[in-house]
């Protein structure tokens, strides 16, 4: 079920909590706390770049393909907004947009698009047992995520 504002008083907690976890993914990227990072998912979790093609399994695969692109920058700033949580039991989806900038000795990228999750609720906790990043534009220097030789 979609969480109305009026809903049960466990299924408001799942939703925050499941927000949350949407959250703390922002938070550990643009804070590089790569072990927090790693412990919002499963260990069987899928990450998935639709417009590069890519797909990686694993809290340390997902963690080895976005940390190189991220440790090097002088900062990032990743905002989520419009959440919509479905609950069914111990699953849920959830999507929401994101609005990603990096910045690199003065260039900016910016990118923008939704995130569509799957998750698990896992000795209390809800983690992300799949990830789909959708992309639906960008703008600026792209080049500034790949890390210097």
């Amino acid at each position: 079920m979609t969480v109305p504002a009026d809903a049960p008083a466990p299924a408001l907690a799942d939703r925050l909590a499941i927000v949350d976890t949407a959250v703390a993914y922002a938070t550990a990227l643009d804070t590089r706390d790569w072990p927090m990072f790693e412990s919002l998912f499963t260990p069987d979790a899928v990450w998935e770049y639709l417009a590069g093609g890519e797909r990686h399994v694993g809290p340390d695969q997902i963690a080895g393909r976005i940390r190189p692109t991220i440790d090097h920058l002088d900062g990032t700033q990743h905002v989520m907004t419009n959440h919509v949580v479905t609950l069914d039991g111990d699953t849920a989806r959830h999507t929401c947009y994101y609005l990603a900038q990096h910045l690199k000795d003065g260039k900016r990228f910016l990118a923008a698009g939704r995130y569509e999750d799957e998750l698990r609720r896992v000795e209390g906790r809800w983690l992300i047992a799949g990830r789909v990043l959708i992309g639906t534009w960008a703008e600026g220097d792209p080049g500034i995520l790949q890390p210097a030789p």
